[in-house]
């Protein structure tokens, strides 16, 4: 029989199997989406310090804040129309209150650090390539917390910048906890409105995670998750109604291809808890905990 779909090869260079059932993860929006599951999967989870972070760079930052344990400074902090925000998190920590903001960014900072000082696997997952500086202070942001564009240029940072700046994050990670480190490239499309820069964006980082691969020389991996939705699955059956996000079903393909690479012999168990609590959560009023 003819095959109806393209193979997308995967192996573990490392076995996961004897670590404790711990994961964490930072970057976009499907670096959330897998600790979710594998929460499910009875797995101890941490994920995204800063909230959700696309780009190469403002990981990077995140992960020196924690790593070089560096509290975040006035100097992050900025006003907005009544709001206070951090140039290097996302909008669900702006406040109207400097100080609060101040003290729930340190919070997520320190509980992150004090998570990573257990052995875990970590995912690091980027969305995009392209980045906003801001003009007064020429700092690549996390999020514009919808400023007026005049006050960012946009970039679209090189192979070899996002490959700097991915390897020096990995190596950060590994070296503060000896944690395993599987980089991704989201599948989420993060340009819908243009193609042609999502594509270009979505290569280089994927060029870029490939190189840190090769230099590091099986320390890390490459969790193809961009290519299995892209390539293996590639049918609007496996997307969201906006036609942007995987859906259900593909981030349970792709959850279930990363498990059992992973864990092997253990992977059945795990996804069996996974679906069922996963199941169970939808008919429990706030949820299962």
């Amino acid at each position: 029989m003819r095959a109806l779909t393209t193979p997308v090869t995967f192996q573990m260079p490392f076995s996961l199997k004897n670590m404790p059932r711990r994961v964490a993860s930072i970057g976009s929006c499907f670096s959330e989406k897998i600790v979710e599951l594998l929460s499910f999967g009875g797995f101890e989870c941490a994920s995204n310090p800063n909230g959700i972070v696309y780009n190469p760079a403002s990981i990077a930052e995140s992960v020196l804040h924690i790593t070089e344990n560096r509290p975040y400074d006035e100097n992050d902090f900025f006003e907005y129309a009544g709001i206070f925000h951090s140039r290097e998190h996302h909008g669900c920590f702006s406040s109207e209150d400097r100080e609060q903001l101040r003290k729930n960014t340190e919070q997520k900072r320190a509980e992150f650090r004090e998570f990573l000082k257990s052995p875990c696997p970590v995912i690091l997952t980027f969305g995009t390539a392209v980045v906003f500086r801001e003009k007064k202070s020429g700092r690549i942001v996390a999020n514009c917390h919808k400023v007026p564009g005049t006050e960012f240029s946009r970039e679209l940072l090189s192979t070899e910048e996002c490959f700097h700046l991915i390897s020096r994050t990995a190596e950060e990670l590994a070296g503060f906890g000896e944690h395993p480190v599987i980089l991704a490239v989201s599948p989420v499309r993060h340009h819908p409105g243009d193609p042609v820069l999502n594509t270009r964006s979505k290569s280089i980082l994927i060029e870029a995670c490939h190189l840190a691969v090769e230099k590091a020389e099986k320390k890390y991996v490459y969790f193809p998750a961009y290519e299995l939705l892209h390539d293996e699955l590639r049918d609007y059956r496996f997307y969201a109604e906006d036609l942007i996000h995987p859906s259900e079903t593909a981030e349970e393909f792709i959850l279930e291809t990363f498990i059992k690479a992973g864990y092997k012999n253990e992977s059945e168990q795990i996804l069996t808890t996974a679906w069922n609590n996963r199941k169970r959560n939808r008919h429990v009023p706030g949820g299962i905990k």
